[in-house]
């Protein structure tokens, strides 16, 4: 079912469409099955790979902290690691 909102911009296209300047054809909206939408619909990949990039380079820098006890880097490491994984899964 069509909501309000929806209604109205189709009513507003309509009129738009009939108003149209001569000789030009109207530009219609982009079909939801287009390449350009399905690819905005990925706009997230790239935030979810950069946190799994910074996640996973935490782990390596921690493993190469000097102040953490050996049990606190792999810790460390394996959290972040997971993170990363969760991430990239998810």
């Amino acid at each position: 079912m069509a909501s309000e909102a929806e209604k109205e911009l189709e009513r507003i296209e309509r009129e738009l469409d009939a108003k149209a300047p001569g000789g030009k054809a109207p530009i219609k909206a982009a079909d939801k099955s287009s390449p350009a939408d399905r690819l905005s619909e990925n706009n997230h990949l790239d935030a979810v790979i950069v946190g799994a990039v910074l996640l996973a380079a935490i782990a390596f820098i921690t493993m190469l902290g000097e102040s953490l006890s050996p049990k606190q880097k792999t810790q460390l490491t394996a959290a972040s690691m997971g993170g990363a994984a969760g991430l990239l899964v998810g």
